[in-house]
């Protein structure tokens, strides 16, 4: 009994003293109390007494710690630890913390160190955080979460004091005494007020500040305040607010990043490259705001993982699904209506996350139209799912789903035509010209993410993408006596196939080591069909010119390592290296150098440098400046080589104040290999090979970007100023010189201001100015007569004489946009009303200049003018209403 007694006895003792130290450790440490001294100079006696009298510590030392009679110490002020640190700088020590009693002993031999790893949590959605950092901020280590919010960090044995920040969300603060590796979770709370607005990234603290340069980070929340048209709230129209990122034209939603065409930007979703972004010929972006979790825009110093495009990488990260409790947003606008609902499926276990919009405007033309004999439609929707499964604590499933589709089709000439039946009657029935276009995206991905040991996370990636558009154009007519109907099919898209794998590898806190590599497997459908049929017929009569399929294979392999060089010294040095097979099984290769440095002046205050290669197999040849359905993706092939670039970036980072930063950032880039239609060639000339209709040159692109930023009160937004100049030169165009790229802007110019008047009501202001767009316009109008052996001899024309490429300017470009927003909590969630007004005071921008042939009534003679059409010459209006439950 005494033995049962006294094994119970000590069983509640152990239980009662994890519990102490489990609390005394999750509290607030008294290593992390904040003290200052009477002098920087002293002994080492003299300081610890201080230390004692001015808090309730405690110390208790080991004989052999050093003592010295005399120091100078480098701090006068701080936390306790950081100035223990400082008197036994010349002897390391550890300290063991009980209650207010500090044990200090010498470290003999070299520390032992311990792996930190886990997640960043939002604690209420259990939504991951990307990109959160993971910082112990006395020894100035840290790390970042990455795209699925796992971190990893070595740190010394002993206590530790691990924090995490994140835009929006308050700091989280883990105080560990580490004596094997352990695993934490950061549960972020957010803030209902944001102190900070970050565009730029989250300012990390001075000693682990990123070492890359040109990349931007956007909040998602952030995206939704700023005004957009017709109250549509769009991720594309709000990234081309950043210096270095430019629009197409007025309300479109394609980048042009650095004086690159917007073929040459890799958009992500959930790790899948999408093909066309847009909705409505370019008006809107197909990524809805409701299912997306994070934006990262990478314009320059590209991390050795990214590859195959020369310009920019936009990285959008999905919503996981919130794992507690059911919830939704809906939203009607003028142009479309939103629902998006997440929850949990099984208890910490799986969530989902599931979204859906669609247009209305063809139930809406559809009633206008009912007494019509031309009508018209036109709709798009998106869809996005996404499914989450953890399988273990070392093992996660992530399934997602996007489809998409835009489609237009008039119908127009009415006519009514007889058909003889068999039998020798005649029946009536009416038919239409008809015109149908469409495209749509179909994308699939399953990821499987597992941690190997404590230092390394795998995601292996399964993924599908199917764009693909189409044009159907047909027309009635009679021929040789009878009904016949011609027309015109045109399809065409790309398909991937890929299958991937990236490794992120912590060996310690000065190395982030990333590694992997990707097969891709292309099918390009490329193509365009005429045929002639009789209308009583479904069976083609004739066939003039059809399209085939292209499969190619491209492999990918990358390495990279984010490190410290030196203490104030971060550089990341990596390699993209890529193979691409085309028609004849040869292949194209590149080894493409990646690198950036970062270098802390002062701990407010960074310079960054970067240099990068990239190489793109795939060209898009467009049939305009703007998007069009009829762009075609096509791969390299053996006598068109693929697209190369080197770019260097020299950038400078300073933090002014809390919460108001300066950066500027100049750029150099060099374009080989770049496409061209020329000038003799046109989009359906059937009658020769599309490669023949291409010619190749080179470009360059240099400038300068700066961003004024407030990120903190209720007054926060950003100025910001880019200067650029873009050429292209070609042997077979513009006689051999040199010419403005067709996206080549001077001068462009961003103001965003955001202003919270309560916490009912905000508002969100926004003016932008842009130099014109280069252009092509023709000289001359010359007088052509017809030989005299032709049949027609009095019948005349004209032909255009041009100089040069795009050798004139459109008129400048600038518009103000103001938008509010008005919220209320209810019982059930809460509303929120969203009005604005885009182009608040009416300016005209083009949208294309065309010239006008008008008759003087006075001398007969025929005058040419140049004109302009715009698109929104007027302030135009929206409103939105949003509920959230």
């Amino acid at each position: 009994m005494p033995t049962i007694l006294n094994h119970t006895y000590k069983s509640i003792l152990f239980v009662l003293l994890i519990l102490l130290v489990s609390t005394s450790l999750n509290g607030q440490n008294v290593l992390y109390d904040y003290i200052e001294l009477s002098s920087k100079n002293g002994s080492t006696e003299s300081f610890l007494s201080e230390i004692e009298s001015q808090t309730d510590i405690v110390f208790s030392y080991s004989n052999n710690l050093c003592f010295k009679d005399s120091l100078n110490l480098p701090i006068q002020s701080g936390m306790v630890r950081e100035v223990l640190d400082a008197i036994f700088v010349s002897c390391p020590s550890n300290y063991t913390v009980r209650g207010e009693k500090i044990i200090i002993h010498p470290i003999t031999g070299d520390k032992k160190k311990y792996v930190v790893k886990g997640y960043v949590i939002d604690k209420h959605t259990k939504e991951i955080l990307i990109q959160a950092n993971v910082y112990e901020p006395e020894i100035l280590l840290g790390t970042v979460s990455n795209n699925f919010g796992f971190f990893s960090i070595t740190l010394p044995e002993g206590f530790a004091h691990l924090a995490s920040s994140y835009v929006g969300y308050q700091n989280q603060h883990h105080y560990l005494n580490l004596t094997k590796d352990t695993t934490i979770y950061f549960w972020m709370e957010p803030k209902e007020e944001l102190d900070e607005i970050a565009v730029l990234g989250e300012r990390v603290p001075g000693k682990v500040k990123s070492s890359r340069a040109g990349i931007i980070d956007v909040p998602i929340e952030q995206i939704k305040k700023v005004p957009v048209f017709l109250g549509e709230v769009d991720i594309v129209k709000s990234i081309q607010l950043l210096p270095g990122i430019q629009s197409g034209g007025e309300g479109f939603s394609e980048l042009y990043v650095r004086g690159g065409g917007p073929d040459q930007n890799l958009v992500l979703m959930d790790d899948v490259p999408i093909y066309n972004s847009s909705h409505l010929l370019g008006f809107f972006s197909i990524f809805n705001a409701d299912a997306v979790n994070s934006v990262r825009v990478i314009k320059g110093g590209f991390p050795a993982r990214y590859g195959g495009r020369l310009s920019s990488v936009v990285d959008i990260r999905m919503y996981d699904g919130n794992s507690e409790e059911f919830k939704g947003t809906a939203s009607i606008g003028l142009l479309s209506s939103r629902l998006a609902v997440e929850g949990p499926l099984i208890k910490d276990k799986s969530s989902f996350s599931v979204s859906f919009r669609r247009t209305y405007f063809d139930i809406l033309t559809s009633v206008w139209q009912l007494k019509e004999a031309d009508k018209s439609r036109y709709y798009f929707y998106d869809f996005n799912t996404k499914l989450n499964y953890k399988l273990s604590k070392r093992d996660r499933l992530h399934f997602s789903t996007y489809l998409g589709k835009d489609r237009y089709g008039i119908s127009y000439n009415e006519q009514t035509i007889e058909i003889e039946q068999p039998d020798g009657s005649k029946v009536s029935r009416k038919e239409y010209d008809e015109s149908d276009v469409g495209w749509r995206n179909y994308v699939g991905s399953v990821r499987w993410n597992h941690i190997f040991g404590e230092k390394m996370f795998a995601n292996t990636t399964l993924t599908y993408s199917d764009y693909r558009f189409f044009i159907d154009q047909s027309s009635n007519y009679v021929s040789d006596g009878s009904w016949s109907k011609g027309s015109q099919n045109y399809y065409s898209g790309i398909r991937d196939l890929s299958a991937k794998i990236d490794v992120d590898y912590l060996p310690s806190p000065k190395h982030y080591i990333r590694f992997g590599g990707s097969m891709i497997n292309h099918t390009f459908y490329p193509g365009i069909d005429v045929q002639l049929r009789e209308i009583t017929s479904s069976t083609p009569i004739d066939t003039t010119f059809g399209g085939t399929q292209m499969y190619r294979q491209e492999y990918r392999f990358y390495v990279e390592d984010d490190f410290h060089l030196f203490p104030r010294l971060k550089m990341n040095i990596g390699g993209h290296f890529s193979l691409f097979q085309t028609e004849s099984n040869k292949f194209y290769w590149s080894a493409e150098p990646r690198l950036s440095a970062r270098y802390l002046i002062k701990d407010n205050l960074s310079v960054k440098l970067a240099y990068s290669q990239m190489t793109q197999y795939m060209h898009l040849l467009r049939t305009s400046v703007v998007a069009m359905p009829t762009d075609l993706w096509l791969p390299v092939s053996d006598g068109i080589a693929p697209m190369r670039a080197s770019q260097s970036a020299l950038g400078l980072e300073y933090e002014i104040s809390k919460g108001f930063n300066l950066s500027l950032e100049f750029y150099y880039k060099e374009l080989s290999d770049i496409l061209a239609y020329k000038e003799t060639a046109g989009y359906f000339d059937f009658a020769s090979d599309w490669q023949s209709k291409l010619t190749a040159g080179s470009g360059q692109s240099y400038g300068f970007e700066l961003l004024l930023h407030r990120k903190m009160g209720n007054l926060s937004g950003w100025f910001g100023y880019t200067y650029s100049k873009s050429t292209n030169q070609f042997d077979e165009l513009n006689n051999g010189l040199e010419f403005p790229a067709n996206f080549d802007r001077t001068h462009d110019v961003s103001i965003y201001a955001s202003y919270k008047f309560s916490k009912k009501m905000d508002m969100g202001v926004t003016w932008a100015f842009g130099t014109g767009n280069p252009i092509t316009l023709s000289e001359t109008k010359y007088y052509a007569p017809q030989l005299p052996t032709t049949e027609v001899p009095n019948k005349s024309s004209y032909n255009q004489f041009i100089n040069q490429r795009n050798s004139y300017r459109m008129p400048n470009f600038h518009r103000l946009d103001i938008g509010f927003n008005f919220s209320k909590d209810k019982p059930w969630g809460s509303r929120l009303w969203s009005v604005g007004l885009m182009n608040t005071y009416g300016r005209q921008n083009p949208f294309f200049l065309y010239f006008s042939d008008v008759e003087n009534e006075q001398t007969g003679d025929i005058e040419r003018s140049l004109k302009q059409f715009s698109l929104f010459p007027i302030p135009i209006p929206y409103v939105r209403y949003t509920v959230k439950f």
